[in-house]
C-alpha cells in the first residue's frame, strides 16, 4: 500500500479547518440578537390568507390560538429562489442573466463534488463507475457526475467572467464594487480553470478524482496526480477555508434572512422566550441623539415604549 500523500494530509487538514468554520460561523448566525422585523407580506408558508396579510391584523390576536404556517410553503418559495432567482429577474433582467448562469454553474460543481462521494463509496461497494460498468447505477453515477462537473465548470467560468466584465464595464455597479468582490471572482475563476483544465488534460472521465477521493476516504495512498489536477485541489480547499470569512456566506445566511427576518411573526408574550430574548436587546443604549429627544430617549427600551416615544416628539415649550 502506497504511503499517505502531501496532498492527501493537506486535504484532512483543510477539511478540519472548513468544518469548523462553518460551524462557528452558523452558530453565530443563530445566536444574533433579535432582529428588527420587516413585516413585509404575504408570508410564505401563510394557508390563510393567500392574499397576503397576517393574523396580527386580528383583533385581539393574542386571544387565539397561534395560527400554523405551511412549511412546505416555505421550502417551494426558498426553492424557486435558489433554483431560479426569480426575485432577481423581476427586479434586473440584465444582471439576473450573468448572475444566474453563474450560480447554477456553482450549485453544478457543488453536485459534481458529491457525486465524486457518491462514486468513491459505490466503489467501496464494489461496484464499477464507468460507461461500460454492469451495473445501471454504476453508469448513473458516471454520467451524472460527468455532465455536472464539465456542466459546472463551464457555465461558472462563463459567469465568472461575465461578471468581471459587467463589474468593469457597467459605471452603474461600480460604487458597489470592493477590490475584495474581484479578488473573490478572479478566486472562484481559477478554481474553475485548473477543473476545467485538470478535466480537459488529464482526467476527461474524472476516474482519477474519484480514485482520489476514494483513497482519501480509505486513509491510502493515492496514485500519482496530475500537477493541474493537484493545484484544483489545493485552490479549491483554500477557497473554502476562506468562504467563512467573507460576504460569500451570503447563501447559508438566507435561511436565517427568511425564516427569522423575513418572515418570523412570533408575537412577544409574556413570558416567552422571545420577551427573554428581547431584555439584553432593549437595555442597549441609543447612539444617536438629537434636542428634542436626546433627555428622554437613551436606551432601546425608550423606543419601544409608545409613551416615552409620544412625550419626546413634542415641541420644546419656550
Amino acid at each position: 500500500m502506497e504511503s499517505i500523500s502531501g496532498l492527501q494530509i493537506a486535504t484532512y487538514l483543510f477539511f478540519i479547518f472548513i468544518v469548523v468554520a462553518f460551524i462557528v460561523k452558523l452558530i453565530g448566525y443563530a445566536r444574533m440578537p433579535v432582529h428588527l422585523r420587516w413585516e413585509l407580506y404575504p408570508l410564505a408558508g401563510e394557508t390563510k390568507r393567500p392574499w397576503g396579510g397576517s393574523y396580527l391584523e386580528e383583533s385581539e390576536w393574542w386571544t387565539k390560538p397561534r395560527e400554523e404556517k405551511s412549511f412546505l410553503g416555505e421550502m417551494k418559495f426558498m426553492g424557486r429562489e435558489v433554483l431560479f432567482f426569480k426575485e432577481y429577474f423581476h427586479r434586473n433582467k440584465g444582471l439576473w442573466s450573468i448572475v444566474y448562469p453563474f450560480h447554477i454553474g456553482v450549485f453544478l460543481f457543488v453536485g459534481f463534488i458529491v457525486m465524486l462521494f457518491i462514486g468513491a463509496f459505490t466503489m467501496l461497494g464494489g461496484v464499477t463507475v464507468a460507461a461500460e460498468s454492469a451495473s445501471v447505477w454504476g453508469r448513473l453515477v458516471y454520467y451524472v457526475t460527468l455532465i455536472m462537473g464539465g456542466a459546472g465548470f463551464i457555465l461558472g467560468i462563463i459567469g465568472s467572467v461575465s461578471l468581471l466584465m459587467r463589474r468593469i464595464i457597467d459605471k452603474s455597479l461600480q460604487p458597489y464594487a470592493r477590490r475584495v468582490d474581484y479578488f473573490n471572482l478572479l478566486f472562484i475563476l481559477a478554481v474553475l480553470l485548473t477543473g476545467l483544465l485538470s478535466w480537459a488534460i488529464t482526467d476527461f472521465t474524472f476516474a482519477a478524482a474519484r480514485e482520489y477521493v476514494r483513497d482519501t476516504i480509505t486513509v491510502s495512498g493515492a496514485g500519482n496526480i496530475a500537477p493541474i489536477t493537484a493545484a484544483h485541489i489545493i485552490l479549491l480547499a483554500l477557497l473554502l477555508a476562506y468562504v467563512p470569512f467573507t460576504n460569500m456566506m451570503h447563501f447559508f445566511a438566507k435561511w436565517f434572512t427568511y425564516h427569522k427576518v423575513r418572515w418570523d411573526d412570533m408575537p412577544n408574550l409574556r413570558g416567552s422566550k422571545l420577551e427573554r430574548d428581547l431584555g439584553p436587546v432593549l437595555s442597549q443604549p441609543i447612539s444617536w441623539s438629537a434636542p428634542h429627544v436626546k433627555p428622554v430617549i437613551q436606551y432601546w427600551s425608550d423606543i419601544a415604549d409608545t409613551d416615552t416615544v409620544r412625550i419626546s416628539a413634542e415641541p420644546k415649550k419656550e
